[in-house]
């Protein structure tokens, strides 16, 4: 085995490897894999050191560095250029073989940025080796859509980001324990993070740019989506706050968070059956954390959240409430002029618009993007205080 395949899941496997076999985007035999390429997925509970196709297997085993000639990302596989992304990215080159090559899909510029994928600048002002004018960059553009990675000169940077301590503490101890169901939901909770802190980094983006403080607060979460904004290169967060239950752990709320941004960071623990903010907020985040309360005691929290919010801040909430086109009338009806709403996509980094659909290299993504814009269900919800 010398040939991996990443996939968001099995569902996308023809279509992924059928993007880099087909001569569409590699007319010249630059980045063909071989025949017995192995395809590995980021949702598979399935753990081994040596994959094989008989069985799709996770690619969040901690596999020994060199252990590839090739690493090939899909064009499902959920990668974005942030932080994270960076992360990942690096964790990867150093999977391979000195001569090998990580290769992945790119956009252009303009579409890379709206949904915060990666387009070929974005990639060499972080990875590029080069030094002066000698030595061998480690970013080659080989054909339309397609760039490679490889070990250059020197290492490639080191981006703040909650995977890095992820990758170099936890993953490891997948090898003494890989049936064990709190390994699996610690690396969903991760990969899942990665998606959901890039669209909310370009929420934030689109609202107030990549300069402007910003004052972040996340309700509810376990701390690695308020420790990974404030950590981002990309916005610029001068305090984040995560508010959180006595019921959790609290010691391990920071737990991934660079110890030069502690200062920066709050947590508030308080009790389950009573929630108040004790300050304004330009950013608050609510994603998919009060499925405990019944829906007009969620209507009644959103609604006092907002109120908390600083002039022309942005409540960013992802919530089964807002699949119910009644219930958000309801909370726009009791906001009043006050109150902006959008909806951005739970795939893409990029606001849904009517009857314009997102494009993506992907053909079955495409077309759940497409059903996404129509049906708007479990979508980002971003309330703008006016």
């Amino acid at each position: 085995m010398s040939e991996i395949l990443i996939h968001k899941s099995s569902d996308y496997i023809e279509e992924d490897r059928d993007y880099y076999y087909s001569d569409t985007r590699d007319k010249h035999g630059m980045i063909q894999p071989s025949d017995d390429m192995v395809s590995v997925s980021c949702d598979s509970n399935i753990f081994k050191p040596n994959p094989t196709n008989d069985e799709i297997c996770s690619i969040y085993y901690p596999f020994e560095k060199k252990s590839f000639h090739r690493i090939y990302l899909g064009i499902s596989f959920p990668l974005f250029a942030n932080n994270w992304g960076a992360a990942f990215l690096r964790h990867l080159m150093y999977l391979i073989e000195p001569d090998g090559g990580v290769i992945l899909p790119v956009y252009a510029e303009r579409q890379g940025v709206e949904k915060n994928y990666w387009s070929r600048s974005s990639l060499e002002v972080i990875f590029q080796s080069r030094q002066k004018w000698w030595g061998m960059s480690n970013i080659w553009a080989e054909n339309d859509g397609v760039m490679s990675m490889r070990i250059g000169k020197k290492e490639p940077p080191i981006k703040n980001s909650t995977l890095n301590p992820f990758l170099e503490n936890d993953l490891p101890l997948i090898k003494d324990n890989v049936e064990g169901d709190d390994v699996k939901n610690l690396i969903q909770k991760h990969h899942i993070n990665g998606i959901t802190s890039a669209i909310v980094e370009q929420i934030i983006i689109n609202y107030f740019g990549r300069n402007k403080g910003v004052t972040f607060c996340d309700i509810e979460g376990d701390g690695l989506l308020s420790s990974e904004i404030l950590m981002s290169d990309y916005v610029n967060i001068i305090h984040s706050t995560q508010y959180i239950s006595e019921d959790h752990n609290i010691e391990q709320v920071n737990k991934y968070l660079s110890k030069e941004f502690a200062s920066k960071f709050s947590i508030h623990a308080h009790k389950k059956s009573t929630l108040e903010l004790n300050a304004n907020y330009d950013v608050i985040t609510i994603i998919d954390t009060l499925q405990h309360l019944p829906e007009k005691d969620k209507e009644l929290f959103i609604i006092n959240t907002f109120k908390m919010l600083n002039k022309k801040g942005t409540l960013i909430i992802k919530d089964n409430l807002f699949n119910n086109i009644e219930s958000i009338n309801s909370i726009l009806n009791k906001l009043g002029d006050t109150v902006e709403h959008s909806q951005y996509s739970s795939v893409v980094a990029t606001k849904h618009k009517d009857k314009t659909n997102i494009a993506h290299y992907s053909d079955i993504i495409f077309d759940e993007l497409k059903s996404e814009n129509q049906k708007r269900q479990n979508v980002f919800n971003v309330l703008y205080k006016k």
